[in-house]
């Protein structure tokens, strides 16, 4: 069976991947209050170079997010739509890449949200600026030594995206940023790039877009664009096993096990892969 795929504005890069090997540390930290999500975060991770991390039944006194949607100018292959304001909102489950962008702390996420009487999305990508804390907020995850995500002008997709770079070296390298382009199947290419790290037995962290995703047992998702979650991901003898939460277009939600071989990257998909 053939993937479906899209047309991107840019040629396709001849590398499908980037990789950069740190150290990955479990952590657990205080969000403090702060004018926007991306300063809390930033405060939070101040004596780390990046990280991974999960928020769940947070409450925001504001909460704006973006679901897929199409560009209406037809500049890219898929955009935005939104923002969607729930105002003082809750984070049931959010999962966030911690970077940098322009030199300034920065943080890519996705997650489910709910707020009373709200009648919108429920799932999707959160803006990170526009939304902020009632309160302080406790947060798991990895913190990263060597190498973090910074957002660069991406000639394919003509984002800007996260790309990993790599910092320092580090003598205790047990993990890897890994990021995935269009247009290939994400177990497959995260196989094949887990084995360019060195890594074939890893727990998988991350979020990302696809293109009409195959869920194990359910029906195809008819949407060219979604935003996806992974809410576990395991790499073992060099397979993945990936499940995820997926929003469209029309803001539906699908929870499941990703078919290996049929979920072709939308646009991009962000990893972090630790070592057992």
């Amino acid at each position: 069976m053939s993937l479906p795929m899209l047309t991107h504005p840019g040629p396709a890069a001849a590398e499908r991947w980037a990789i950069a090997r740190c150290q990955a540390m479990p952590i657990e930290v205080t969000l403090p209050l702060a004018d926007t999500l991306a300063a809390s975060v930033a405060a939070a991770l101040a004596q780390f170079d990046g990280g991974w991390l999960v928020i769940e039944d947070a409450p925001l006194a504001n909460l704006d997010f973006l679901i897929p949607g199409e560009d209406p100018t037809g500049a890219h292959a898929a955009w935005y739509a939104g923002p969607h304001q729930m105002g003082a909102g809750k984070i049931r489950h959010l999962g966030l890449h911690v970077g940098c962008k322009d030199g300034a702390p920065w943080l890519h996420g996705h997650g489910s949200f709910t707020a009373p009487d709200w009648s919108g999305p429920s799932f999707g990508h959160i803006l990170p600026n526009e939304s902020h804390l009632a309160h302080p907020i406790r947060a798991r995850g990895w913190g990263l030594k060597g190498a973090r995500l910074e957002v660069t002008p991406d000639t394919e997709t003509h984002f800007p995206l996260f790309q990993p770079v790599k910092t320092v070296s580090h003598p205790a390298e047990n993990a890897a940023l890994v990021t995935l382009r269009p247009n290939q199947d994400l177990c497959a290419a995260l196989a094949s790039a887990a084995e360019c790290a060195g890594l074939t037995e890893a727990r998988v962290y991350g979020l990302g877009s696809l293109i009409h995703p195959r869920l194990t047992g359910q029906p195809p998702i008819d949407s060219y664009a979604t935003e996806i979650l992974l809410t576990s991901g395991t790499l073992s003898d060099g397979s993945a096993q990936i499940d995820a939460e997926i929003v469209t277009l029309k803001g539906s939600t699908h929870k499941g096990r990703l078919t290996p071989g049929q979920n072709p990257i939308c646009i991009t998909a962000e990893l972090l892969l630790v070592a057992p």
